[in-house]
């Protein structure tokens, strides 16, 4: 008896437990930014939306005229997009976002799952509701959540609410459970 407890203590003795944790490594995520002009009202808006979007993971791309035309790699494999709307819709900087959008909106929408718009008010405050309903529609064409459109001070709560559902809503597209056809 003593002999089978011996072997027994000794067994118990030789085994490991062994502990494994399992760490959560978000999927790299991007989300383009459009822009048609750079000012210090702009860089305040880039900056506050780069800011939110570190805090959620996601790396911001910021896009140009030229990358929009020449298709650059870039402007590929992004989950979202936001376009910076020009504040008037008569003006030659709102007709050549028009051009560029139209030429561009099916290869930068296509793989997108949200898409947002933001304009920056000038003197008159008038905000591009034309250009926003355009992109909103062709967001819906896509099948990309449209994600609204935000002409408020990049300081204001409602500009920062706008970012935090933007943040949310991209990560969310990506953490969402595939589903297969039968």
């Amino acid at each position: 008896m003593s002999e089978s407890l011996a072997m027994t203590a000794s067994a118990v003795n030789q085994e490991r437990v062994t502990i494994t944790q399992d760490h959560y490594q978000p999927s790299v995520v991007s989300v383009g930014v459009v822009l048609y002009e750079w000012n210090e009202v702009v860089r305040q808006r880039v900056q506050r939306l780069g800011s939110q979007f570190g805090n959620s993971g996601i790396k911001l791309q910021l896009l140009t005229h030229s990358d929009l035309v020449r298709q650059d790699d870039k402007a590929k494999h992004l989950q979202g997009v936001i376009f910076q709307l020009p504040p008037k819709g008569d003006s030659p900087l709102a007709r050549r976002f028009e051009l560029i959008f139209r030429q561009s909106q099916q290869s930068l929408l296509a793989e997108c799952e949200v898409a947002a718009a933001f304009t920056v008010a000038e003197d008159d405050k008038f905000s591009n509701i034309e250009l926003a309903l355009q992109v909103s529609f062709a967001s819906h064409g896509a099948e990309c959540q449209w994600l609204g459109f935000d002409y408020s001070a990049a300081d204001s709560l409602a500009f920062q609410s706008w970012c935090d559902g933007i943040a949310m809503s991209v990560r969310q597209s990506v953490n969402k459970p595939a589903t297969l056809a039968a």
